[in-house]
């Protein structure tokens, strides 16, 4: 396993002196917030900074992956040359990325601006998200090095074995699960046919622009981060997907809201293709479902109790969503169509 970051000051002794942003002047602090890399608070006699330390899950004898998030950087960084505030790594050379001892870590200037909690969103920060999404998908970004998307879906045997394996752990969820399987199966098909429908019209996005990945400043502007989902995508699956999301469709949906956000991207400049709507919809939910199953095999994973702890609590969160959205999308297929 490998260590945290507060256990090797070697490494943050390194980092200070690759990316020449000074001398560690107090203790590292964690940063809690995240789902799956752990994030840290670095003081120097400079400045302050975030590290993102990548789970030990990360391939980085894979130079794929750490392609990946060389360009995903690069896309942040290009989204601010363009008038979006983000918040990209600092880099040595061309490389974002800095891998020590199989340990890979991205660092940030730190940012006094706060992500809100559920609570604390409002309608005048949702409208403002599907603002810069207009903005975004208009300025249509060319970044060298993207390469195409895979697909984030399990096979069939894989879907049934974790639901199986849910089941043989006794699981909290897992006979709703269990009782879901032939559903999942099903929008696992749709998920397939709905990505080569979307393929047809793709650009380069943030791909993953909910509550968690933007931070509001002072004035209640906000500020884009956490960039590894940045890809090429299809512009109004995007809209479509944050509209849901902010409308709260992982807790109490609010389809005022959702068509409200809608209207606020096309008058900014948007365009909702109704060809692409109905895919728009069997992608989100299998986006779902992908997570889903991510989280049913954290939740029984014996080794590393938090990731347990954070799987099983997704679990419950997610399976409810695709029910719920599920049960809204003939509403929200036919809505998105004609809200001005």
């Amino acid at each position: 396993m490998i260590k945290p970051l507060s256990e090797h000051p070697d490494h943050i002794q390194y980092l200070c002196s690759l990316l020449d942003i000074g001398t560690q002047s107090r203790q590292l602090s964690r940063v809690y917030g995240g789902f799956h890399h752990k994030m840290w608070r670095l003081d120097t006699d400079r400045s302050t900074y975030a590290i993102k330390q990548l789970s030990e899950d990360t391939d980085l004898s894979n130079s794929d992956i750490i392609s990946h998030y060389n360009v995903t950087e690069a896309i942040a960084e290009t989204f601010v040359s363009h008038g979006i505030s983000a918040i990209f790594a600092l880099k040595r050379n061309t490389n974002y990325l800095q891998i020590i001892e199989n340990t890979g870590y991205l660092v940030y200037p730190w940012s006094n601006a706060v992500a809100l909690d559920e609570n604390r969103i409002s309608k005048k920060h949702a409208l403002k998200i599907a603002s810069v999404l207009a903005m975004m998908h208009q300025a249509n970004i060319v970044v060298p090095g993207l390469k195409e998307s895979q697909l984030d879906i399990h096979p069939e045997e894989k879907i049934i074995a974790l639901v199986q394996r849910a089941s043989e752990c006794n699981a909290r969820s897992a006979k709703a699960l269990y009782e879901e399987l032939q559903s999942f199966l099903s929008i696992a098909d749709s998920y397939k046919a709905a990505v080569k429908i979307l393929e047809k019209h793709v650009l380069i996005s943030h791909g993953d622009l909910d509550q968690k990945n933007v931070l509001w400043d002072a004035t209640d502007n906000p500020i884009l981060i956490d960039w590894e989902s940045a890809r090429k995508l299809n512009p109004t699956y995007e809209i479509v997907l944050e509209a849901t999301d902010w409308s709260g469709i992982t807790s109490k949906f609010d389809h005022s809201l959702y068509e409200k956000i809608i209207s606020a991207y096309k008058q900014a400049g948007g365009v909702i293709e109704s060809d692409f709507l109905h895919a728009s919809f069997d992608c989100i939910l299998g986006d779902w479902l992908y997570w889903l199953m991510y989280n049913i095999a954290r939740s029984v994973d014996l080794e590393d109790a938090e990731q347990r702890s954070i799987g099983t609590k997704q679990v419950d969160l997610v399976l409810s969503t695709i029910l719920r959205l599920k049960h809204l999308l003939p509403k929200l297929a036919s809505g998105s169509t004609s809200v001005c």
